[in-house]
């Protein structure tokens, strides 16, 4: 088997150029390939607490769908992290039956980060199986990785993290019951439980894509506090779908995060927050109808995915609860 073999917070551009290489030689050689990654990621136990990762491991497994990666697997980082890079090598050939590793050319592994591609290479070689490092993938200069699309999305800037991604960032969660101040606003809105792993832009009001339904909506996300009506210090996340009629509540939904268009604010009446509320959706059509007919072969993909990734959903809680 060969085997693309990274942290993989996210598939941004970069990563999705070493699943193109791993394809390939995989076609050449006559030889499966999937991508492995370790659970949970290598900075939430090494760092210092501070790092949420930018997908939860059910987001990814979702990504790894939509790019048709055969077998995407996880090891226990708690299984490896103590292994020196010759130990972890022969483990991936005597466990997973790897015959082959394609990484980036600054991938580090072993304990300490002490092993390299140098190493890789010379051990790889010796032992006769493929290896390839495939060299930093630029955009306009700039460097595609995990943590220049982390700076995005901490100040908001969703279109640039689109064209590093090549998709948009997005939430999969699922919706659970408010406290319906928004359907009295005339402005219903699904309340998503997002996971505490999963790094949020900043507080406000954003253009999406909504996948609910078995269909595409434009959708309203504010990130916020509420502040016009409450006071509390927990993070709420909502989301109007444009035209929606219906109940959501316990479904699993995706959002796309197209657009940031105005930050969050605090209204002196009801009244005040609804004529923002017509403005804001007027906004969202005008971002997200456009984007939807240049994005209509991405939308198509990812709803194809969407099916098979909430049987396993089911199936995953199904068999969670019979336990």
């Amino acid at each position: 088997m060969i085997v693309v073999l990274g942290s993989f917070d996210g598939f941004h551009k970069g990563h999705q150029a070493l699943v193109e290489v791993a394809r390939d030689a995989s076609d050449r050689m006559d030889m499966p390939w999937g991508v492995m990654t370790f659970v949970p990621h290598p900075q939430i136990v090494l760092g210092n607490g501070c790092f949420v990762p930018l997908f939860t491991d059910s987001e990814r497994d979702f990504i790894a769908s939509f790019l048709n990666i055969p077998d995407f697997i996880k090891i226990p980082f708690s299984d490896v992290k103590d292994l020196n890079p010759k130990d972890f090598i022969e483990e991936l050939g005597s466990r997973y039956k790897v015959r082959g590793i394609v990484v980036g050319k600054n991938f580090k592994f072993g304990k300490n980060r002490s092993g390299d591609v140098e190493f890789l290479k010379s051990y790889l070689t010796k032992k006769g199986w493929f290896f390839a490092a495939i060299p930093p993938f630029k955009i306009d200069g700039s460097v595609v990785s995990s943590s220049l699309v982390r700076q995005l999305v901490k100040k908001g800037y969703m279109q640039q993290t689109e064209a590093m991604l090549g998709y948009p960032y997005f939430i999969i969660a699922p919706v659970t019951e408010g406290d319906h101040r928004g359907r009295k606003l005339g402005f219903p809105t699904a309340n998503l439980l997002a996971s505490e792993l999963k790094l949020l832009p900043p507080k406000g009001v954003y253009a999406t894509a909504v996948l609910a339904h078995d269909r595409w909506w434009c959708g309203a996300l504010n990130i916020g506090y509420n502040p016009t009506f409450e006071r509390g210090d927990e993070i709420r996340i909502e989301v109007h779908l444009d035209q929606f009629e219906g109940d959501l509540y316990g479904e699993m939904i995706a959002v796309l995060l197209l657009a940031h268009i105005r930050e969050e604010k605090k209204f002196e009446s009801a009244e005040g927050l609804v004529v923002q509320m017509k403005d804001d959706v007027d906004r969202v059509r005008e971002i997200c109808r456009p984007w939807f007919y240049r994005r209509e072969g991405l939308l198509f993909s990812l709803k194809g995915c969407w099916k098979s990734y909430e049987y396993r959903l089911k199936v995953t809680n199904y068999n969670r609860i019979s336990r």
